[in-house]
């Protein structure tokens, strides 16, 4: 049970009086007249901001027909119980109100205006969270997302920091950083001993991490399997947290997704850390540089792409998430999304591990239904280049949603998982077509990248035929039994358009 702190008993004295008042129709002012207490005074107490003492408890108990110790109790009405979960579990104050310019107060007098139905909309939140899986870690994760999409994933401030970090350690702005180098820094400049992970001697578990880091004694343990550009990017990563000062002890303490991720201040600090290391690696002003380049090309530049990889040392998610930094903040193409697919080698079952929204929320998009993800997304037909030859591949094509009508260049890359034998990974970012598109990005007209008609998933698509279709469409055969009986209702006049 989560310890109700003192401005949550205010609240819940505040919702009881209220609800009380309410109950029996009675104003402000008559609640004073009986009470004794002043209508603001009143007020005050309602929003959860005051507390009164004793004996004007016992004078509101008695002007609201109650007993003290009901009045007292943080039992709230059966209507009103669901609040009371929420202040149970703590849930408030894990909440990043200030960082999406919520004023916590308002959000207060929010519920205190209107707590039934507020009760009504966290309890229909609840069960939506229950049937669809939304734990603590999805929720955070969405939440860091949102606060990305609400800054276009483009942060100034950090930029500025990882260009003067790299001046001031003379790491390179033209060219790609040496992992050895970055581990000489952050042992002679932070005093961080770095070592390996000993997988022979340490379990199964601790063995599939990428990294481990031992704040006692300052140390940072990382996998020897990885390859050079992932350890550099975690000693980068490492460096950001000292050299942005972010607080140690709110940080992750292992390298594994959002396993380790317990609060919003957690998931915002690695966010942080994991910005700078890829600016660090992928340097603002020349990685601006071969971008204007790219974009400038006739023909679509999968050869230059594949070039800058290897002049940056660099991972496709690396590069392809720097571009979700870039495009929006730098060259002004704002309607993007970014999607990371995981496929296990031995099924055909795949995966949405990551995503983001930028501009607004697009078409391809995560489900926690269990639907099919439409088999003609480009992240999803680049496993098909992958072979016992071929381990990586990168491919292009514009997706064209049937039902929106809206029209995306997509692109893609498929590599095996390094770290997890028979696992494949796809990157892809997509670019809304329109006017604004068509002008900043000048193959986008290339004749020689396919265009495929494409949906969400494939329960609620109409395309017929679709050879690449993974399950039958009941959820549009449901929608359009739906809308025949609404046209044969309206029809007979029975409801209006």
């Amino acid at each position: 049970m989560y310890k109700l702190t003192e401005d949550k008993i205010r609240l819940i004295f505040g919702l009881k009086v209220r609800h009380l008042r309410t109950e029996q129709n009675l104003s402000l002012q008559e609640v004073a007249d009986k009470s004794g207490l002043s209508v603001s005074y009143i007020n005050e107490i309602e929003k959860g901001k005051k507390y009164p003492k004793t004996d004007k408890i016992a004078d509101l108990a008695e002007a609201l027909g109650t007993t003290y110790d009901q009045l007292v109790s943080t039992r709230l009405p059966r209507s009103l119980a669901p609040l009371v979960d929420i202040f149970n579990s703590g849930i408030l104050d894990e909440l990043p109100f200030e960082h999406f310019g919520i004023d916590y107060q308002k959000f207060v007098e929010i519920i205190t205006q209107s707590p039934a139905k507020i009760s009504a909309f966290i309890s229909t939140y609840i069960d939506i969270a229950r049937n669809y899986d939304l734990n603590k870690e999805k929720f955070l994760s969405a939440a860091l997302r949102s606060y990305q999409e609400l800054h276009d994933n483009y942060f100034p401030q950090l930029e500025k920091e990882t260009e003067l970090c790299a001046r001031h350690f003379q790491i390179p702005l033209d060219a790609a950083a040496n992992w050895e180098f970055l581990k000489d820094i952050l042992t002679k400049k932070f005093g961080t001993l770095v070592t390996e992970l000993n997988t022979t001697t340490e379990t199964i578990v601790l063995q599939q991490l990428r990294a481990l880091y031992y704040p006692d004694r300052n140390e940072l343990s990382i996998h020897p399997g990885l390859h050079p550009y992932q350890k550099a990017f975690i000693l980068a990563k490492e460096i950001g947290y000292h050299w942005l000062n972010l607080p140690l002890h709110e940080r992750v303490y292992y390298y594994k997704d959002w396993n380790s991720t317990k609060t919003f201040d957690q998931a915002l600090i690695n966010f942080q850390a994991s910005y700078f290391a890829g600016a660090l690696l992928l340097p603002l002003q020349a990685f601006c540089s071969d971008v204007s380049y790219m974009l400038e090309s006739m023909e679509f530049p999968g050869e230059f792409l594949e070039s800058m990889l290897r002049k940056w040392n660099t991972s496709p998610e690396t590069l392809m998430y720097r571009l979700t930094n870039i495009l929006p903040g730098r060259f002004g193409l704002q309607k993007m999304f970014f999607l990371r697919f995981n496929q296990d080698g031995h099924r055909q079952s795949f995966h949405l591990s990551k995503e983001l929204h930028l501009g607004n929320k697009h078409q391809p998009h995560g489900n926690e239904s269990g639907e099919h993800y439409c088999r003609r997304w480009m992240s999803i037909k680049i496993f098909n280049e992958l072979n016992q030859e071929k381990k990586h591949a990168l491919g292009v094509q514009k997706s064209h949603y049937i039902d929106s009508g809206l029209e995306y260049i997509v692109i893609s890359w498929a590599r095996e998982t390094l770290s997890k034998p028979f696992s494949r990974t796809s990157i892809s970012i997509g670019i809304e077509v329109n006017n604004d598109t068509r002008k900043k990005i000048r193959w986008i007209n290339d004749p020689n990248i396919p265009t495929h008609k494409v949906n969400v998933t494939c329960e609620r698509c109409r395309l017929d035929p679709c050879q690449e279709r993974a399950a039958e469409p009941k959820i549009y055969r449901k929608l359009q039994e739906i809308e025949s009986i609404k046209q044969i209702l309206q029809s007979e006049g029975l409801i209006k358009e």
